[in-house]
C-alpha cells in the first residue's frame, strides 16, 4: 500500500547528511525526483527518486538514505 509522502517544496534545495545538495521536483502524487544543482540547471537526469515509502532510490536501487535524512536549506532553485 502506498503511503503519502511529506510535502517537499517544488524546486526547493535540500541537503543530505553528507552535505550534498539536491533540487526537488515532484514526479507524481507519490514521489519526487532529486537533482544535483548542476543537473537541474542543464535539464539533466535526477540522481535520486523518492519512493512512496520514503526510501531514496538511485538507478532503481535502494540507497541508505530516506526522506527523513533530507534537510530543507530554505533556498529555492531558479526555474
Amino acid at each position: 500500500m502506498m503511503m503519502q509522502l511529506l510535502t517537499l517544496r517544488e524546486s526547493g534545495i535540500y541537503k543530505l547528511p553528507d552535505d550534498r545538495e539536491f533540487v526537488v521536483e515532484r514526479r507524481d502524487k507519490y514521489g519526487y525526483s532529486l537533482f544535483t544543482p548542476q543537473a537541474w540547471r542543464s535539464n539533466g537526469r535526477a540522481d535520486y527518486y523518492i519512493h512512496a515509502d520514503g526510501r531514496l532510490l538511485s538507478k532503481g536501487t535502494t540507497t541508505r538514505w530516506r526522506l527523513c535524512d533530507l534537510t530543507d536549506t530554505g533556498l529555492t532553485a531558479q526555474a
